[in-house]
Formats: C-alpha cells, sequence, structure tokens
C-alpha cells in the first residue's frame, strides 16, 4: 500500500496539481460543485418525501427528473477525488477523517442505490416508509459533508 501512496504523491498529475496556484483550487471547485449537485438532488426528493416542496408532484417523478442530477454530482465527485487525494495521499492516507468521509461515503451510496432510490422510484412504497428512508438518506449524506469538513478542520 505505501507504493501507491507514494505513486499517487509523486506521479505527474499530483506533482502538476501543486505546481501552480491555479490547479488545485479549480479542481476542488469541481469537487465541491458535485457535492452540490448530490447533496441538493438528496436534499430536494427528501423535502418531497416530507411534504414540503413540490407536493403536487408524485414522488417517483421528481426521484426520477432528479436521477442524472444526482448521477452527475456523484461523476463529478469520482473523478476529482481521486485527484484531490493524489496531490496529499500520504497526509490522507494517515487522516483518520479522510478515512472516515471514505467509509461513510460507501454507506451513503450504498444506502442510496440500494434502497432509497427503489423506495423513492416505486409508487407502491408506503409514506412511513419513505419517511424513514428518507430521514436516513439525509443523516447519511450530512454525515459524509461534515467528515468532509473534518479532513481541513483538523489537518495540520
Amino acid at each position: 500500500m505505501n507504493g501507491f501512496i507514494e505513486w499517487c504523491q509523486y506521479n505527474a498529475l499530483s506533482l502538476f496539481m501543486r505546481s501552480a496556484k491555479w490547479p488545485y483550487p479549480s479542481v476542488e471547485i469541481l469537487h465541491i460543485a458535485g457535492l452540490i449537485l448530490v447533496f441538493g438532488s438528496m436534499l430536494i426528493l427528501n423535502l418531497r418525501i416530507f411534504g414540503r416542496i413540490l407536493c403536487q408532484e408524485p414522488v417517483p417523478q421528481v426521484a426520477a427528473g432528479l436521477s442524472p442530477i444526482t448521477f452527475t454530482g456523484i461523476a463529478a465527485q469520482f473523478i476529482t477525488g481521486p485527484v484531490l487525494f493524489m496531490t496529499s495521499a500520504m497526509k490522507f492516507a494517515e487522516s483518520t477523517p479522510f478515512k472516515l468521509k471514505l467509509l461513510l461515503l460507501v454507506v451513503a451510496l450504498t444506502y442510496h442505490f440500494g434502497a432509497h432510490r427503489r423506495f423513492a422510484l416505486d409508487p407502491s412504497t408506503p409514506a412511513q416508509t419513505l419517511r424513514v428512508s428518507a430521514a436516513a438518506s439525509m443523516l447519511s449524506w450530512i454525515s459524509v459533508v461534515l467528515a468532509g469538513f473534518a479532513i481541513e478542520l483538523l489537518a495540520g
């Protein structure tokens, strides 16, 4: 594993990312944009499930309409995340908040695709099941975001 971490830290892309002022912030902006797309689409869907917005629209229609936005955000995260990791691979490899974020991300994605998305797209899902699922979804995504903030807050 140490060889992989060293390769990440010193490959051409990571050296380029650290070579000037603009590459890292540019990729970080795209990473944050992806986060906003994922979290924003989850927030809209879950607020609809709780009956706070778009009350005239059926939940499955809202879920289906938001899917391309969610997938775009996830794609942005999966492209930019490893690039950001490479710039400080040795630091991130030792970071407990980073490891926690990755674990929480796996949990959130697994829950989203394994349960929440299926419930939201199925018109026969009972309202109570949808609400419990929406609460679990929001908790999982908020946890990912907070762990991401902790990476920088606790870096040192």
